[in-house]
């Protein structure tokens, strides 16, 4: 096996199985968590005692080092399975969550991956975000598959920033390859719901503002990607499929500047529909491909800072909802008859996809007929409490909303009652004891839900098992 003449920097690990028992078919880009060089990284993985180790390191200048010689096992993934048939890369990144690259790591990345799928004889780079079904499947001859290190570890590498540029990475390289449109094989084709929600998930949002955005999408579009307004259905004589179908083949040449509001977003305005069009060619994508329209949508909102912001706070569907609504989508009616309408969209799709709070468990000799009122905290906002009573209905639950005082301070459960809290910060650590110097177990995200068993001295342990997390970044539910 040849090594990449990307390399500027060699310095061999110790820390490898020699070499490989599968043919390589899977490339995993990790994120270092720091902007270090290529000999900073190479000087880590020299040491036995890091135990650890890459094919390859991409510096925060786009320097490419080598630490393991392809045709070796590197030790990168926590799968043993996975890297005998990957080449890993270790990225440099920022240290915090998402642990974002920057241009020159990324533009390398995607020139590093194109070098190592033309020397294997590979024409695709295949992502597929759903872990099973990735795992299960068996690359053909001229495809590669990408992996994640977070699928084998409890880990959030690569990070969100480059996770939710996986479906990208993948298709700027298929595209450089001179191979056809990377195909992305799922398992929920036909439902786009599904699919919608579980790649804006992906990308690291909460479960209130994916359903804020879908709602909006909904009343937008019905979720079709292909649906073309239907004003100009009529005035243009074509159907969706008949409309995509033009722009795609070049027979309609109006796309940019026809005022059609097109896609899942209906974008309409002629620097939208333009930025929509260039990157659809640019991935070798139909104009009404679900996977390009996500993709775009993605970059497009990012740049719109006040809808970015009430997504990374938001408490409640309809606040996400009315944001997208009145800073993204602007339609001419931005009534509180369209916004209720928006968030009253969005609530179902939360309410059929987002993770249900943990419920105290019951032992199966108290189950019967007999229906039990169940208390499960105090809401400063009464749309948050219905939200609730509304699920719990759901579960077949009765209950009712009452008014309660606020008290000065919240009180503290007894050492060992269990009782809920929410994470309201980004990302929280959770150590093996309740110490700031303890090790680090794992993390948990906003809006996640759990239960705490035991406090000590301000931190609470986790039911799970997993750990202690410093209560003063959670609120009780």
């Amino acid at each position: 096996m040849a090594n990449s003449p990307y390399v500027v920097y060699t310095k061999l690990s110790p820390n490898h199985s020699g070499q490989r028992t599968h043919a390589v078919d899977r490339i995993t880009p990790h994120c270092v968590v720091g902007q270090c060089t290529a000999e900073g990284l190479g000087d880590w993985f020299a040491k036995s005692s890091t135990q650890a180790s890459s094919n390859y390191g991409i510096d925060r200048d786009g320097r490419v080092g080598m630490y393991v010689e392809e045709k070796n096992r590197s030790w990168c993934s926590s799968s043993n399975a996975n890297d005998q048939r990957a080449i890993t890369i270790e990225c440099a990144s920022d240290t915090t969550e998402p642990y974002a690259m920057n241009g020159k790591v990324y533009a390398r990345l995607i020139e590093l991956c194109v070098d190592i799928c033309s020397r294997y004889g590979k024409k695709k780079l295949i992502w597929i975000a759903d872990k099973n079904t990735a795992l299960a499947y068996t690359p053909a001859a001229d495809e590669m598959l990408l992996t994640v290190h977070r699928w084998f570890a409890n880990k959030s590498c690569p990070g969100n920033w480059l996770y939710s540029r996986m479906g990208e990475l993948a298709e700027r390289v298929t595209y450089n390859l001179g191979g056809s449109a990377a195909t992305t094989p799922a398992t929920d084709t036909g439902d786009n719901e599904k699919t919608i929600w579980n790649s804006l998930k992906a990308r690291g949002l909460s479960d209130f503002a994916v359903a804020g955005i879908m709602g909006n999408l909904y009343a937008e579009s019905a979720l079709r990607p292909n649906n073309l307004q239907n004003t100009y259905e009529k005035s243009l004589c074509m159907t969706d499929d008949e409309y995509t179908a033009a722009v795609d083949n070049g027979s309609y040449g109006n796309f940019v500047k026809d005022s059609a509001g097109y896609g899942l977003a209906q974008w309409t305005f002629w620097s939208r529909k333009q930025g929509l069009l260039d990157y659809a060619k640019s991935v070798g994508k139909s104009i009404g491909d679900l996977g390009m329209q996500l993709d775009y949508l993605w970059s497009e909102i990012q740049g719109y800072a006040a809808v970015m912001s009430v997504c990374q706070t938001a408490t409640s569907v309809k606040e996400v909802s009315d944001v997208v609504l009145t800073e993204f989508e602007k339609p001419a009616d931005q009534s509180d008859a369209v916004k209720t309408k928006r968030a009253s969209y969005g609530q179902k799709y939360y309410d059929k996809y987002a993770s249900a709070p943990a419920q105290p468990e019951t032992p199966a000799e108290e189950t019967g007929k007999t229906l039990y009122r169940v208390q499960v905290g105090a809401y400063s906002k009464k749309s948050n409490a219905e939200n609730m009573l509304t699920k719990l209905k759901v579960a077949g639950f009765d209950g009712i909303i009452v008014e309660v005082e606020q008290q000065t301070a919240p009180t503290t459960p007894a050492t060992g009652t269990p009782y809920l809290v929410r994470v309201n910060t980004d990302v929280l650590n959770v150590r093996s004891a309740p110490s700031t110097s303890s090790a680090i177990a794992t993390t948990v995200r906003r809006n996640e839900v759990y239960t705490i068993v035991e406090e000590s001295g301000g931190w609470g342990r986790l039911k799970s098992g997993a750990g202690w997390i410093c209560l003063d970044y959670t609120v009780k539910v």
